[in-house]
């Protein structure tokens, strides 16, 4: 779907200065884009950069096989790099105002669009409930229109209802989590949940009318793979002091995002090379039982599918060594302790085998949250994950107890030796992992692009199956996760999307 061309098409990259070089900033140009809305690179100034050192060269030595990699925009991500953001890096060795300046969605695309396009209206304070359907074409559903309303306070009932007439198509562009529910309130999705949610089937030529001054909805497209296959990623924290004696400037990032440092692992890295050999056999031999096991728990509609997809994941990091495991370096000052300075990591696996679902039980869209059944279902149908998540926490640990880094830092605050004594086992870590772990807030894969027979909502063109003219456009049709962030995948196929949404203009 996304390709190489459409990441750069959305960059505006900014080559690190001589400065930044010296300070260690990396960079492979042929893999950027320059001509893109979306400014990125690496902050100037360019902070915290004796700390940064310290955590790389620790990261180096603990994990010996761990290299250098010059850009994580490679498409090569195993390794230890330095994070380049999505920013418009300052023109100083001096925090000044408006350096640095976070380079958003929101800034790179709609703000500039605004100005110069008269035809683009965006009404903030105001949500949209459901698609109006009009007559079909042939056996496909065409929208006619989309609902919307002021927004709500939770859990009452709305007021009137506007309408806005679609002269092509409807673009749904709500996230992994607001999209499936958009859909399902628009009656498109798995009719045993949407009848549970009190959107019914009539034969009847009305598609929507009022209730108590808001809508019910009839089911339109009978697509059960909606608001399944939903992955996020699991996250653990460490946290470590760093004494008063260390110069402010050593560590300290006052106008640049915190994370600094980043390593991706396979998972000969996390596990050693003949445990990886055991559990990846195990993993590869377990297919068709976790396909059916997710199947059954209503997280995929097609086991064929699933086994298809599970076998290519497994492959991937079994003899492919995609990785698996990211840790992401943090610096703040002050921050956690009384205002004490502190260096971090987060760590997560980046390609869970779990599976869950994102439903409506509601068809009034205020009632939030307990209008949705969200169950990303994590540590569920494999003891893959949290073999490697164990071990990952044991390596994260061991990073910040070995030099330079160890000698940089000082008291271990999270999860300290108290919640997880160093002598723990395997399943005490683990059991300390699942009681501690939080999402990444990365989901992807509620509206999987994929064929409809084996578990798909979208096509390749992102129109939803059963529809003419309904096209989705964000994570959620992302089928697998990524050994990445998603960011510039999301904005590649946005730019993709916008080619193939011109071209039938």
């Amino acid at each position: 779907m996304c390709s190489t061309r459409y990441m750069k098409k959305a960059e505006a990259y900014h080559l690190p200065n001589p400065q930044q070089v010296i300070l260690g900033a990396t960079v492979i140009p042929g893999v950027h884009g320059f001509r893109g809305n979306v400014n990125a690179g690496f902050p100037q100034p360019y902070e915290g950069t004796v700390a940064t050192q310290n955590i790389e060269t620790a990261l180096r030595t603990a994990v010996s096989s761990l290299v250098k990699n010059p850009d994580l925009a490679s498409g090569t991500v195993n390794g230890v790099a330095r994070f380049q953001y999505s920013i418009k890096p300052g023109n100083n060795n001096v925090v000044t105002p408006g350096g640095n300046l976070r380079s958003s969605s929101a800034n790179a695309y709609i703000y500039p669009s605004l100005r110069v396009k008269s035809n683009l209206v965006i009404l903030t304070g105001h949500q949209a409930t459901a698609i109006v359907w009009g007559k079909r074409d042939s056996s496909l559903s065409r929208a006619s229109g989309v609902k919307f309303i002021q927004t709500p306070a939770i859990n009452s009932i709305p007021g009137r209802v506007f309408d806005v007439t679609v002269a092509r198509e409807v673009i749904v562009a709500s996230g992994a989590i607001g999209s499936p529910r958009f859909l399902e309130l628009s009656g498109v999705g798995d009719p045993r949940i949407l009848n549970a949610a009190g959107i019914t089937v009539e034969e009847s030529s009305l598609i929507y009318f009022s209730v108590w001054g808001w809508l019910k909805y009839i089911i339109q497209v009978d697509l059960p793979a909606v608001g399944t296959n939903l992955q996020d990623q699991a996250l653990n924290i460490n946290i470590f002091a760093v004494p008063p004696n260390r110069p402010v400037s050593e560590y300290t990032i006052l106008n640049a995002p915190l994370s600094s440092t980043v390593a991706f692992l396979d998972v000969e890295q996390v596990l050693g090379a003949d445990a990886a050999r055991v559990a990846g056999s195990d993993l590869l031999q377990s297919v068709s039982k976790r396909a059916k096991d997710i199947v059954s728990s209503g997280a995929f509609t097609s086991e064929s599918g699933l086994i298809k997809i599970l076998s290519n994941q497994a492959t991937s990091i079994v003899d492919h060594k995609d990785p698996v495991m990211e840790l992401s370096y943090m610096m703040a000052q002050p921050s956690f302790a009384n205002g004490a300075p502190v260096i971090g990591t987060a760590y997560w696996n980046l390609i869970p085998q779990w599976r869950g679902t994102v439903h409506i039980k509601s068809n009034n869209p205020s009632v939030q949250p307990e209008g949705m059944y969200l169950d990303p279902r994590f540590y569920t149908v494999s003891d893959f994950d949290l073999v490697l998540k164990g071990n990952a926490t044991r390596i994260a640990r061991d990073i910040f107890n070995t030099s330079p880094l160890g000698d940089y830092v000082g008291e271990e605050l999270v999860p300290g030796n108290a919640s997880l004594p160093e002598n723990a086992t395997n399943a005490e870590v683990q059991a300390y992992v699942v009681s501690t772990f939080q999402p990444t807030l990365h989901p992807i894969g509620s509206v999987p692009m994929l064929p409809r027979q084996d578990g798909g909502a979208v096509s390749p063109d992102l129109v939803v199956y059963g529809t003419v003219n309904v096209r989705v456009v964000d994570s959620s049709i992302i089928p697998i996760q990524l050994s990445a962030h998603l960011s510039s995948t999301v904005y590649g196929i946005a730019e993709k999307a916008a080619d193939m949404i011109q071209s039938k203009i």
